[in-house]
């Protein structure tokens, strides 16, 4: 999985550096979990790529493909374990959940509503998200709509992850590297 991770965000810097790519993004996430996956884990901390190109047949209108790592670290539960034998209480044990990681894959369409490349977006992604954490692995399908705020050469977006059972809030701030 590391090896994978390192392959994508290669990657990722490969495109950023070519002169022919001119809207590419790297960014810091924040993910809120929602639903049953923020009964076990906390917020999630990561970092992201994106690449941004317009469709050339429609104004204001652009293709995204984005990777990204998301830590997320577990949380701490207490469950009733028994009755003491000796004394007739009842017992709780501790125990805490290990944390798990989040490689989303995704591509989408973002809309800009005044003009290209500048203010006011929505977006919309779909995509796999690939999760990994105490010796197990998984593949989830995302659909995650947003909204945001393009500023010269950033990037501000709030965005929903739908997943079945692990969905999130997500927040990216990202800078948008020069290019052509």
């Amino acid at each position: 999985m590391k090896n994978f991770s390192k392959l994508v965000f290669t990657s990722l810097f490969v495109l950023a550096m070519a002169p022919a790519f001119s809207q590419f993004s790297a960014g810091l996430d924040l993910a809120l979990p929602n639903g049953n996956f923020s009964d076990a884990f906390n917020v999630g901390f990561g970092v992201s790529g994106r690449y941004e190109a317009p469709i050339a047949s429609v104004d204001k209108l652009n293709w995204t493909a984005s990777a990204g790592f998301i830590s997320f670290s577990g949380k701490s539960y207490t469950y009733f374990a028994g009755f003491n034998p000796s004394t007739g209480q009842p017992m709780y044990a501790t125990e805490k959940i290990g944390s798990v990681t989040a490689i989303p894959l995704q591509g989408g369409v973002k809309y800009y509503f005044k003009e290209s490349n500048a203010g006011f977006y929505a977006a919309g992604d779909i995509g796999l998200v690939i999760f990994s954490g105490s010796g197990n692995s998984s593949n989830k399908f995302v659909f995650a709509p947003g909204i945001g705020y393009r500023l010269e050469k950033f990037d501000f977006a709030f965005r929903y992850n739908s997943i079945s059972d692990a969905s999130f809030l997500g927040l990216r701030a990202a800078y948008i590297f020069p290019g052509k």
